[in-house]
């Protein structure tokens, strides 16, 4: 039976009949500031928080994963508490029952960087020659991401943040196809986990040639971008631009885009559908 994940935003999932189907890897390509990371943080908040789900085609994950390569969780968490406060509590409450984690490969990320551990620690205990050693999870990012990939996403909702940085990182330890190998394979093993993946990447980083190359690998793309209006005035937008079992239902209903409204108290959502004129 097809089953589906809800994505948690209200004004969303009635359009998509639901949600994601389950079992997808899903591009989130976004401009810069133009709703990607909003929608990552509604979604898992809201699914965190949970709500009833009447129809037996929905599943609920049973956790949510944020994966990142950058970001300290207090550095996360900070950002939570100054753009949604209502979200805060949420999140806080979830770590404590493990619904909710925040895996920080920052280590594995800065390893072999000019980078002091100064820097890149989090930890306000004195250096050791001990800690200066690289563990198997510095030596290799991409080899300890699939392992704990493959212990922890089983029903869950994984947030990769950011695709831009293990991409960025990847290219200085391995070839372009390389990469591309590795989101074949986590597009083929995300059907096994039958959670929901969600992968961030910041457009215009990478020529277009290599977004679409990242595009294909996966089993759906949505874009967040900004429309702009006049001299002064700019609307946020997304769009399906692929989703496999997705698509005909939005083309049917002559579906162009989403206009997006952002709020503290809110999060995400859709303040407007954009249709085919005409019809």
């Amino acid at each position: 039976m097809l089953t589906k994940i809800p994505t948690g935003i209200e004004s969303l999932d009635p359009i998509l009949k639901g949600g994601f189907p389950s079992g997808s890897l899903v591009l989130l390509l976004g401009e810069i500031g133009s709703g990607d990371s909003e929608f990552v943080l509604t979604s898992c908040a809201r699914l965190l928080k949970g709500f009833e789900v009447k129809d037996s085609e929905l599943i609920m994950p049973g956790k949510v994963i944020y994966i990142s390569f950058t970001r300290s969780r207090d550095d996360f968490m900070k950002e939570i508490a100054l753009s949604f406060p209502d979200y805060y509590e949420i999140m806080q409450n979830n770590i404590q029952q493990s619904r909710f984690e925040f895996k920080d490969f920052s280590d594995a990320y800065f390893a072999m960087s000019f980078i002091p551990e100064t820097w890149r620690s989090t930890s306000n205990t004195e250096l050791s020659f001990e800690s200066l050693k690289w563990s198997e999870e510095k030596r290799n990012l991409v080899d300890t991401l699939i392992s704990y990939l493959d212990k922890n996403a089983n029903g869950s909702l994984v947030i990769i943040d950011s695709l831009t940085a293990l991409a960025q990182h990847s290219l200085e330890h391995m070839e372009w196809k390389d990469l591309i190998l590795f989101l074949r394979g986590l597009q083929r093993a995300s059907k096994k986990w039958d959670g929901l993946v969600y992968a961030v990447l910041s457009q215009g980083i990478f020529d277009k040639s290599k977004e679409e190359e990242i595009s294909e690998c996966t089993d759906g793309v949505v874009v967040f971008s900004w429309d702009k209006l006049g001299s002064s005035e700019r609307k946020r937008l997304m769009y399906l631009k692929k989703f496999r079992g997705v698509m005909p239902g939005l083309d049917q209903d002559n579906i162009v885009n989403f206009e997006i409204q952002i709020s503290s108290q809110k999060g995400f959502e859709i303040s407007n559908i954009k249709r085919v004129r005409g019809r």
